[in-house]
Protein backbone atom coordinates (compact mmCIF):
# COMPACT_ATOMS: atom_id res chain seq x y z
CA UNK A 1 0.00 0.00 0.00
CA UNK A 2 1.56 3.53 -0.77
CA UNK A 3 2.61 5.66 2.14
CA UNK A 4 1.33 8.54 2.50
CA UNK A 5 4.16 10.34 3.52
CA UNK A 6 6.15 8.93 0.60
CA UNK A 7 8.03 11.51 -0.90
CA UNK A 8 7.72 12.39 -4.64
CA UNK A 9 10.55 13.54 -6.97
CA UNK A 10 10.54 17.27 -6.24
CA UNK A 11 11.20 16.39 -2.02
CA UNK A 12 14.30 13.77 -3.03
CA UNK A 13 15.71 16.20 -4.85
CA UNK A 14 15.93 18.85 -2.03
CA UNK A 15 16.64 15.93 0.60
CA UNK A 16 19.70 15.55 -1.79
CA UNK A 17 20.77 19.35 -1.01
CA UNK A 18 20.23 18.59 2.79
CA UNK A 19 22.62 15.34 2.77
CA UNK A 20 25.78 17.92 1.32
CA UNK A 21 25.66 20.02 4.21
CA UNK A 22 26.87 18.03 8.03
CA UNK A 23 23.97 17.14 9.53
CA UNK A 24 23.16 14.73 12.24
CA UNK A 25 20.69 11.66 11.51
CA UNK A 26 17.97 13.64 14.62
CA UNK A 27 16.74 17.06 13.94
CA UNK A 28 15.10 19.22 17.06
CA UNK A 29 12.39 20.38 17.06
CA UNK A 30 12.24 23.88 19.77
CA UNK A 31 8.56 24.07 21.31
CA UNK A 32 8.71 27.46 22.81
CA UNK A 33 6.03 26.02 25.81
CA UNK A 34 5.46 23.56 28.28
CA UNK A 35 4.56 19.93 27.14
CA UNK A 36 0.70 19.15 26.96
CA UNK A 37 0.26 22.78 26.24
CA UNK A 38 -1.97 23.91 23.22
CA UNK A 39 0.54 24.30 21.07
CA UNK A 40 2.84 21.09 22.41
CA UNK A 41 -0.18 19.30 21.71
CA UNK A 42 0.27 20.29 17.71
CA UNK A 43 3.57 20.34 17.55
CA UNK A 44 3.57 16.36 18.59
CA UNK A 45 1.05 15.36 16.23
CA UNK A 46 2.80 17.25 13.20
CA UNK A 47 6.35 15.95 14.36
CA UNK A 48 5.09 12.24 13.10
CA UNK A 49 4.24 12.72 9.45
CA UNK A 50 7.12 15.36 8.99
CA UNK A 51 9.72 13.15 10.90
CA UNK A 52 7.99 10.52 8.02
CA UNK A 53 8.46 12.57 5.14
CA UNK A 54 12.30 13.61 6.12
CA UNK A 55 13.01 9.70 7.18
CA UNK A 56 15.07 11.76 9.90
CA UNK A 57 14.22 11.02 13.61
CA UNK A 58 12.44 14.28 14.94
CA UNK A 59 13.24 15.02 18.54
CA UNK A 60 10.72 17.89 20.28
CA UNK A 61 12.59 19.81 23.04
CA UNK A 62 10.28 21.95 25.14
CA UNK A 63 11.73 25.11 26.13
CA UNK A 64 9.09 27.38 27.92
CA UNK A 65 9.35 30.56 29.63
CA UNK A 66 9.12 34.36 29.46
CA UNK A 67 5.67 34.18 26.80
CA UNK A 68 7.56 32.29 24.43
CA UNK A 69 10.57 34.14 23.88
CA UNK A 70 13.26 32.07 25.18
CA UNK A 71 12.26 29.05 23.04
CA UNK A 72 11.86 31.54 19.99
CA UNK A 73 15.75 32.92 21.17
CA UNK A 74 16.61 29.50 21.08
CA UNK A 75 16.05 28.61 17.77
CA UNK A 76 17.25 32.27 16.37
CA UNK A 77 20.35 31.37 18.11
CA UNK A 78 20.80 27.86 16.86
CA UNK A 79 23.55 26.79 13.95
CA UNK A 80 22.10 27.04 10.66
CA UNK A 81 23.45 23.20 9.54
CA UNK A 82 19.90 21.71 9.25
CA UNK A 83 19.80 20.38 12.58
CA UNK A 84 17.18 22.73 14.54
CA UNK A 85 14.15 24.06 13.81
CA UNK A 86 11.27 25.97 15.55
CA UNK A 87 7.77 25.21 16.03
CA UNK A 88 6.84 28.94 16.98
CA UNK A 89 3.29 30.14 17.31
CA UNK A 90 2.56 33.82 16.61
CA UNK A 91 3.03 35.45 20.13
CA UNK A 92 6.91 34.76 20.82
CA UNK A 93 7.55 35.52 16.73
CA UNK A 94 4.90 38.85 15.66
CA UNK A 95 3.64 40.10 19.09
CA UNK A 96 6.77 39.72 22.12
CA UNK A 97 9.40 41.38 20.54
CA UNK A 98 6.97 44.63 20.05
CA UNK A 99 6.53 44.37 23.94
CA UNK A 100 9.69 43.88 25.00
CA UNK A 101 13.64 43.62 24.60
CA UNK A 102 14.60 39.95 22.79
CA UNK A 103 17.44 38.58 22.06
CA UNK A 104 16.41 38.31 18.56
CA UNK A 105 13.99 39.57 15.78
CA UNK A 106 12.48 38.79 12.21
CA UNK A 107 15.54 38.57 10.10
CA UNK A 108 16.74 36.22 12.71
CA UNK A 109 14.81 33.46 11.28
CA UNK A 110 14.31 31.16 8.11
CA UNK A 111 10.91 30.85 7.15
CA UNK A 112 9.88 27.42 6.27
CA UNK A 113 6.44 27.18 6.16
CA UNK A 114 2.39 28.03 8.52
CA UNK A 115 0.77 25.08 9.71
CA UNK A 116 -2.39 26.50 10.98
CA UNK A 117 -4.43 29.61 11.36
CA UNK A 118 -7.37 29.52 13.89
CA UNK A 119 -10.02 32.29 13.67
CA UNK A 120 -11.09 33.70 16.93
CA UNK A 121 -14.14 34.98 17.55
CA UNK A 122 -16.04 37.49 19.63
CA UNK A 123 -17.75 35.87 22.88
CA UNK A 124 -20.51 37.49 24.98
CA UNK A 125 -21.86 35.47 27.89
CA UNK A 126 -24.64 33.28 26.95
CA UNK A 127 -26.37 35.27 30.09
CA UNK A 128 -26.01 38.62 28.35
CA UNK A 129 -28.84 41.01 27.30
CA UNK A 130 -27.61 41.81 24.36
CA UNK A 131 -28.21 39.40 20.83
CA UNK A 132 -25.72 41.03 18.31
CA UNK A 133 -22.64 42.39 17.86
CA UNK A 134 -24.69 45.91 16.94
CA UNK A 135 -26.20 46.29 20.06
CA UNK A 136 -22.67 46.27 21.61
CA UNK A 137 -22.06 48.76 19.31
CA UNK A 138 -24.89 51.18 20.79
CA UNK A 139 -23.93 50.59 24.04
CA UNK A 140 -19.93 51.08 23.78
CA UNK A 141 -20.25 54.54 21.85
CA UNK A 142 -22.77 56.05 24.46
CA UNK A 143 -21.69 54.09 27.76
CA UNK A 144 -18.80 51.84 28.35
CA UNK A 145 -17.96 48.30 27.51
CA UNK A 146 -15.26 46.55 29.82
CA UNK A 147 -13.47 43.58 27.65
CA UNK A 148 -11.36 41.32 28.92
CA UNK A 149 -8.18 39.57 27.27
CA UNK A 150 -5.72 36.80 28.81
CA UNK A 151 -2.54 39.23 28.68
CA UNK A 152 -1.62 42.47 27.57
CA UNK A 153 -0.66 41.76 23.54
CA UNK A 154 -2.40 38.46 22.97
CA UNK A 155 -4.14 37.99 20.30
CA UNK A 156 -7.79 38.42 22.13
CA UNK A 157 -5.87 41.64 23.00
CA UNK A 158 -5.20 43.12 19.91
CA UNK A 159 -8.49 42.08 18.51
CA UNK A 160 -10.57 43.14 20.44
CA UNK A 161 -8.47 46.72 20.95
CA UNK A 162 -8.66 46.82 16.81
CA UNK A 163 -12.78 46.51 16.98
CA UNK A 164 -12.88 49.18 20.21
CA UNK A 165 -11.11 51.51 17.94
CA UNK A 166 -13.00 50.52 14.37
CA UNK A 167 -16.04 50.81 16.29
CA UNK A 168 -15.38 54.09 18.27
CA UNK A 169 -16.24 52.12 21.33
CA UNK A 170 -15.79 53.33 25.44
CA UNK A 171 -13.91 50.30 26.04
CA UNK A 172 -11.80 49.72 29.06
CA UNK A 173 -9.67 46.88 28.83
CA UNK A 174 -9.14 44.41 32.13
CA UNK A 175 -6.52 41.67 31.34
CA UNK A 176 -6.33 38.77 33.09
CA UNK A 177 -3.92 35.64 33.58
CA UNK A 178 -4.77 33.54 31.40
CA UNK A 179 -8.37 32.79 29.73
CA UNK A 180 -9.74 30.58 32.34
CA UNK A 181 -9.63 33.68 34.72
CA UNK A 182 -11.29 35.76 31.96
CA UNK A 183 -14.01 33.24 31.63
CA UNK A 184 -15.07 33.39 35.46
CA UNK A 185 -15.30 37.25 35.33
CA UNK A 186 -17.75 36.95 32.26
CA UNK A 187 -19.62 34.53 34.16
CA UNK A 188 -19.88 37.01 37.18
CA UNK A 189 -20.19 39.92 34.77
CA UNK A 190 -16.95 41.80 35.44
CA UNK A 191 -16.46 42.04 31.54
CA UNK A 192 -18.87 42.10 29.04
CA UNK A 193 -16.71 40.83 25.87
CA UNK A 194 -14.02 38.50 25.19
CA UNK A 195 -12.16 37.29 22.13
CA UNK A 196 -10.60 33.89 21.70
CA UNK A 197 -10.80 30.01 19.73
CA UNK A 198 -13.74 28.01 18.95
CA UNK A 199 -11.73 25.66 21.95
CA UNK A 200 -12.59 28.57 24.41
CA UNK A 201 -16.40 28.75 22.91
CA UNK A 202 -17.50 25.18 22.73
CA UNK A 203 -15.93 25.09 26.39
CA UNK A 204 -17.69 27.72 28.06
CA UNK A 205 -21.33 29.03 28.93
CA UNK A 206 -20.53 31.92 25.45
CA UNK A 207 -22.49 33.07 22.61
CA UNK A 208 -20.23 33.98 19.35
CA UNK A 209 -21.24 37.19 17.87
CA UNK A 210 -19.09 37.74 15.30
CA UNK A 211 -15.56 35.87 13.80
CA UNK A 212 -12.82 37.95 13.01
CA UNK A 213 -12.40 35.88 9.52
CA UNK A 214 -12.67 36.68 5.85
CA UNK A 215 -15.44 34.25 5.81
CA UNK A 216 -17.95 32.31 7.60
CA UNK A 217 -15.97 29.29 9.51
CA UNK A 218 -17.92 26.04 7.81
CA UNK A 219 -18.54 24.53 11.46
CA UNK A 220 -20.11 27.81 12.43
CA UNK A 221 -21.92 28.56 9.45
CA UNK A 222 -24.54 30.81 11.72
CA UNK A 223 -22.12 32.79 13.04
CA UNK A 224 -21.20 36.40 10.87
CA UNK A 225 -17.63 37.68 9.94
CA UNK A 226 -17.06 40.87 11.34
CA UNK A 227 -17.07 42.58 7.86
CA UNK A 228 -20.84 41.24 7.57
CA UNK A 229 -20.85 43.60 10.96
CA UNK A 230 -19.07 46.34 8.95
CA UNK A 231 -15.83 45.86 10.89
CA UNK A 232 -13.04 44.47 7.73
CA UNK A 233 -11.07 42.80 10.43
CA UNK A 234 -9.30 39.41 10.76
CA UNK A 235 -7.24 37.74 13.56
CA UNK A 236 -6.01 34.44 14.17
CA UNK A 237 -3.83 32.19 15.68
CA UNK A 238 -0.98 30.98 13.57
CA UNK A 239 1.16 28.88 13.82
CA UNK A 240 4.55 27.82 11.86
CA UNK A 241 8.25 26.51 11.41
CA UNK A 242 10.80 28.36 11.65
CA UNK A 243 15.02 28.07 11.30
CA UNK A 244 17.72 29.92 12.10
CA UNK A 245 18.29 32.91 9.96
CA UNK A 246 21.02 31.51 7.08
CA UNK A 247 19.69 28.38 6.76
CA UNK A 248 20.40 26.91 2.90
CA UNK A 249 17.76 26.83 0.13
CA UNK A 250 18.13 23.49 0.06
CA UNK A 251 17.48 22.86 3.38
CA UNK A 252 14.87 24.83 3.61
CA UNK A 253 13.10 23.76 0.30
CA UNK A 254 13.51 19.97 1.72
CA UNK A 255 11.83 20.80 5.19
CA UNK A 256 9.14 22.93 3.48
CA UNK A 257 8.22 19.62 1.02
CA UNK A 258 7.87 17.89 4.36
CA UNK A 259 6.16 20.57 6.22
CA UNK A 260 3.03 20.53 3.41
CA UNK A 261 3.23 16.53 3.45
CA UNK A 262 2.62 16.31 7.12
CA UNK A 263 -0.16 19.40 7.13
CA UNK A 264 -1.74 17.51 4.48
CA UNK A 265 -1.63 13.90 6.63
CA UNK A 266 -4.20 12.32 8.11
CA UNK A 267 -3.02 12.47 11.58
CA UNK A 268 -2.77 16.36 11.49
CA UNK A 269 -6.35 16.92 9.78
CA UNK A 270 -7.70 14.33 12.06
CA UNK A 271 -6.31 16.44 15.02
CA UNK A 272 -7.71 19.58 13.52
CA UNK A 273 -10.99 18.56 13.42
CA UNK A 274 -10.91 17.42 17.60
CA UNK A 275 -9.20 20.65 18.08
CA UNK A 276 -11.30 23.47 16.45
CA UNK A 277 -7.83 24.28 14.61
CA UNK A 278 -7.53 25.86 11.11
CA UNK A 279 -5.01 24.17 8.66
CA UNK A 280 -3.11 26.46 6.12
CA UNK A 281 -0.03 25.26 4.56
CA UNK A 282 2.26 28.59 3.58
CA UNK A 283 5.29 27.84 1.59
CA UNK A 284 8.92 29.68 2.42
CA UNK A 285 8.43 32.90 0.40
CA UNK A 286 4.21 33.27 1.22
CA UNK A 287 5.02 32.38 4.71
CA UNK A 288 7.99 35.25 5.19
CA UNK A 289 5.65 37.97 4.15
CA UNK A 290 2.92 36.92 5.60
CA UNK A 291 4.84 37.30 9.10
CA UNK A 292 5.76 40.27 8.04
CA UNK A 293 2.98 42.30 7.56
CA UNK A 294 0.81 40.66 10.36
CA UNK A 295 4.33 41.51 12.63
CA UNK A 296 3.30 45.29 11.49
CA UNK A 297 -0.37 45.28 11.61
CA UNK A 298 0.10 43.80 15.40
CA UNK A 299 3.01 46.81 16.05
CA UNK A 300 0.13 49.75 14.69
CA UNK A 301 -2.36 48.21 16.81
CA UNK A 302 0.10 47.86 20.07
CA UNK A 303 0.79 51.60 20.04
CA UNK A 304 -2.85 52.69 19.25
CA UNK A 305 -3.36 50.67 22.15
CA UNK A 306 -0.62 52.81 24.30
CA UNK A 307 1.35 49.33 24.76
CA UNK A 308 4.49 50.33 22.80
CA UNK A 309 5.87 54.13 21.54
Amino acid sequence: MTNRFKLGGQVMLALIGLAGATQAQTLEMVVPFSAGGGTDTVARVFEQPFAAALERTVVIRNNAGASGTIGAAAVAAADADGNTVGYLPIGPVAIQPSLRETSYGLDDFSYICQTTSTPVFLLQSAKADKETLGDWVDQGTSDRVVYGSSGPGTIPHLAMAAFASAAGLKAVHLPFDGTGMAMNAMAGGEIDLFVDTATVLEANDVKALAVFAAERVDAYPDIPTMAEAGFDLEFSVWQGLFGPAGLSDEAKDGFAQACKAAVESEAFADLAAKTNTGIRYQGPEQFEAFVRKNTQMNVEILKEAGLVK
